[in-house]
């Protein structure tokens, strides 16, 4: 069961100290249902993933005192009833600086249980030595790609003057069982771009992100979609409720055979959160490689 919001004031917008102590009581849940009410989204609608958190700023003492560090990698099943607000996460990780933990699998655990009743579901925490988490940057953990996948980069294209914020309807794409050239509809096709921006819906402050859309069944004109993602640039939402809405808008408008929706933000105060949605299972292995933004 998530934390009663009401307990705890969200910490967005207001100067506060890190706490002194282990205070597992700032986590500030957001109820997920709010967003996807607003958007439109239909519990009918197959939507699978997860969010994807990196904390980079962890650190503890150890059972003698002495300063341990780590990146925390954190998995929130899109399932759960909430998520967590970005600032109150980082004063909780900041909260452990002067905790002396008997191990870091102590840690872990701790992390977890805490993350695991604001969000109302299972969290998965990985936390790895910095020598851990070089290795695994270059070991390149995304999936390799496949055969049949064309890869689309949007920010060379032109866009469309005068699109209304977040209208859907001005995304083009033809059904690939019904192109003239009978292109095979089990055709995968990425479309990247480096161009999105919302806003904070407290602060107003930007989010810079990186996206990749996957399809089949369908081939999307890519100036079109490229209009619609710009179109986002003064909407005011969470990471998580952008994705999203850009998941139902596409679901919804195109009628893809298959979907998935990957959004990686910048890093902002040593946490950068990863979004991920799919018409179908996926798993956190799906996850992207780090990107020059992060």
């Amino acid at each position: 069961m998530a934390h009663d919001s009401k307990s705890v004031t969200n910490p967005l917008g207001e100067t506060l100290a890190s706490p002194a102590a282990y205070a597992p009581e700032i986590l500030f849940p957001i109820p997920r249902a709010p967003a996807r009410e607003a958007i439109g989204f239909s519990p009918q609608l197959a939507m699978f993933g997860f969010d994807h958190w990196q904390a980079f700023e962890l650190s503890w003492l150890d059972s003698s005192g002495k300063p341990s560090v780590a990146v925390a990698e954190l998995f929130f099943d899109c399932r759960s009833p909430a998520i967590v607000e970005s600032k109150s996460l980082k004063l909780y990780l900041n909260s452990f600086n002067h905790e002396r933990m008997a191990s870091t699998e102590l840690l872990a655990s701790t992390i977890k249980a805490d993350l695991e009743q604001a969000s109302g579901n299972v969290v998965n925490v990985l936390l790895h030595s910095l020598g851990e988490y070089r290795a695994l940057m270059a070991k390149n953990f995304a999936p390799g790609l496949q055969d049949n996948r064309t890869v689309v980069a949007l920010d060379r294209l032109p866009i469309i003057d005068n699109v209304a914020p977040l209208d859907a309807s001005v995304i083009e794409f033809i059904r690939l069982d019904k192109a003239p050239n009978a292109l095979s509809a089990n055709k995968e096709t990425r479309y990247t771009s480096d161009l999105f921006r919302s806003n904070c819906p407290v602060t107003n402050q930007p989010d810079w992100a990186s996206l990749e859309i996957k399809v089949t069944g369908i081939e999307i004109e890519g100036a079109s979609l490229l209009s619609y993602l710009c179109s986002f640039r003064e909407h005011q939402g969470y990471h998580e409720e952008c994705a999203e809405r850009i998941f139902v808008a596409l679901s919804n408008h195109c009628r893809p055979d298959s979907l998935q929706v990957s959004m990686n933000y910048l890093r902002r105060g040593g946490l950068d959160i990863n979004v991920y949605r799919a018409s179908e299972a996926i798993t956190h292995a799906d996850r992207l490689a780090r990107d020059v933004r992060q």
